[in-house]
């Protein structure tokens, strides 16, 4: 009987043990993929970057101010809209 408990216990221990390693190879192999993608995202942000700066670079002067303030415009209309907690005065 302490036999068959013993060999069991292994059994046991050894499918969990399994499913454990199985599974830490999977996070690392996922870890690696998600590290990839973040360093693809980086060098297209700042790839994307450089072109914005090219295409000002490429502007005279009034045109890179009304390029300037339509960015800001565009800017203040994308903000979120913060609410008070304070009632107005009526």
């Amino acid at each position: 009987m302490n036999f068959l408990k013993q060999v069991l216990l292994t059994i046991f221990l050894s499918v969990i043990a399994s499913a454990g390693f199985a599974q830490s190879s999977a996070t690392k192999a996922q870890k690696e993929a998600d590290k990839k993608q973040d360093a693809l995202k980086k060098e297209s942000d700042a790839a994307q970057e450089k072109a914005i700066k090219r295409h000002w670079k490429g502007q005279d002067k009034e045109t890179r101010k009304r390029m300037k303030q339509t960015q800001k415009k565009s800017k203040r209309n994308q903000r979120t809209k913060k609410w008070s907690a304070k009632k107005k005065k009526e």
